[in-house]
């Protein structure tokens, strides 16, 4: 036999134990594969089983808690919380904030086996609300004015018992809650020129978020000047003639909160304007309490009887505010 002869001699050999092992390799895969299948899904599945009986575990129930706590619950239905929404981020009710309640209905109600906002630390309170309340307004709050002064979310919101038709506060208005800490701005909307805040016409909410802002006052705007343009769209501009101190702050001339001067201005006029403008094109002389009787600026004399755009100017002889 050539050579020739022999290589196909060796092939068929070859090709003949393939086709053998392979129905060989078949066989045995007929029941090795459905057994390495059955534990893979065994093995993926047990973690997941754990898990749900990790998180179930310890927990009674919101029809438990209402035993006990009916005036609570009652109160809970009637709010944002007690509505279908709420049940539909979490099945666990009241131990979705309060944690587990198992094991305090075994021990008798021992407030020590469950968490109470009484006792944990304004962080810790407010971490347990920031589960779900994280975003929006809220984003913020690590870090702002009244997180680092150590105020928590039940300081001003009651979630059993609130009293407001919104943002469940723990007085009846807003204005109220804010009042209960900023004494001073309470008793500036009550002077004669101030923002219609006692009436209920705007709120507190409507300039500042509460929550967090990157400006001062937790103004709810890039600046306080784009607050007030929300409101005040014809003094925004772009003006031909602009007044430095108007396009600088607003605040600079106005507080927003209350003053006895006209149009919330922070002084009377003209001396609000000589703080800046002494002795300037005519005589400046001051206002003050020395020239009571002579002054000819006593009654309906200012700056703005002539300066009529003190905001700014659009007209080409502008320049100096008096049309």
């Amino acid at each position: 036999m050539g050579s020739r002869g022999v290589v196909v001699s060796w092939l068929g050999r070859a090709a003949s134990l393939n086709a053998q092992g392979g129905l060989r390799m078949q066989a045995r895969l007929t029941w090795i594969l459905p057994l390495c299948l059955g534990g893979l899904l065994v093995a993926f599945l047990a973690p997941v089983n754990a898990q749900e009986e990790a998180a179930t575990s310890g927990f009674a129930g919101a029809e438990m808690c209402a035993e006990c706590h009916e005036d609570v619950a009652k109160g809970l239905s009637h709010t944002v919380h007690g509505e279908k929404g709420f049940s539909m981020r979490s099945e666990q009710g009241c131990e979705a904030c309060h944690g587990p309640g198992e094991a305090h209905i075994e021990e008798g109600g021992d407030v020590s086996k469950i968490r109470s906002f009484k006792n944990l630390s304004a962080a810790d309170a407010s971490a347990v609300c920031l589960e779900c309340h994280e975003n929006g307004r809220r984003m913020l709050w690590r870090g702002s004015t009244h997180e680092s002064r150590n105020l928590a979310c039940v300081d001003c919101h009651s979630i059993h018992q609130a009293k407001s038709d919104k943002f469940q506060l723990k007085t009846a208005r807003l204005e109220d809650t804010c009042a209960d800490c900023h004494l001073q701005i309470k008793a500036q909307i009550q002077k004669t020129s101030h923002h219609p805040i006692r009436e209920g016409l705007i709120g507190c909410a409507d300039c500042h978020n509460v929550h967090g802002s990157v400006t001062d006052a937790l103004v709810s705007a890039n600046s306080s000047n784009e607050k007030c343009y929300e409101c005040h769209t014809e003094k925004r501009g772009p003006f031909m003639w602009d007044h430095p101190p108007v396009r600088e702050n607003c605040l600079n001339c106005h507080t927003p909160h209350g003053t006895n001067h006209p149009k919330l201005l922070v002084s009377k006029r003209p001396y609000l304007c000589q703080q800046c403008h002494l002795d300037t094109r005519h005589p400046g002389t001051l206002y003050d309490a020395s020239n009571l009787l002579t002054s000819n600026r006593e009654f309906s004399r200012s700056c703005s009887n002539c300066h009529l755009t003190l905001h700014g100017s659009n007209h080409p002889s502008g320049w100096s505010f008096l049309r």
